[in-house]
């Protein structure tokens, strides 16, 4: 079973973060500029909360607030929900299922060194099996 650490050493360990003070427009549009879906907020250098694309559509867009007026942290969702790198792949997308979220964000001894995402999840575990499946055929056809 493979682990948090082999999808974070495929993948990359950047995090994009911001402040808790910037606004909500300011979020989304570092956001956008990363092409991702979700964006810790940090205090100091602690990460705080997350903020996510189903945030900004729940808590903003559907109740009419002001991207513009409304500061990241008093809509981001906390507490955060973490996994340790050594984490099976498996066990995290059980925690994501059971928490109803799409990102977790990796803490290794106090210390934030990723986040991965359910696509990022799926991906691996695709690759995975493809490569499982082209480890048997190839004992199949005796070419190992």
């Amino acid at each position: 079973m493979s682990s948090i650490r082999e999808v974070l050493d495929r993948k990359g360990e950047t995090v994009i973060t911001v402040a808790g003070g910037v606004s909500v427009l300011e979020a989304i549009g570092t956001m956008s500029e990363a092409n991702i879906g979700a964006i810790v907020i940090k205090e100091g250098n602690q990460p705080d909360g997350i903020f996510t694309e189903r945030d900004y559509l729940r808590k903003i867009a559907l109740k009419g607030l002001s991207s513009r007026d409304t500061l990241v942290n008093e809509v981001m969702s906390s507490p955060l929900i973490t996994v340790p790198p050594s984490e099976s792949t498996r066990v995290a997308m059980e925690m994501m299922t059971e928490n109803r979220c799409r990102h977790l964000v990796v803490m290794e001894r106090n210390e934030m060194v990723g986040i991965v995402s359910l696509g990022d999840l799926v991906k691996h575990m695709l690759q995975e099996k493809e490569a499982e499946v082209e480890q048997l055929s190839s004992y199949i056809s005796g070419n190992y």
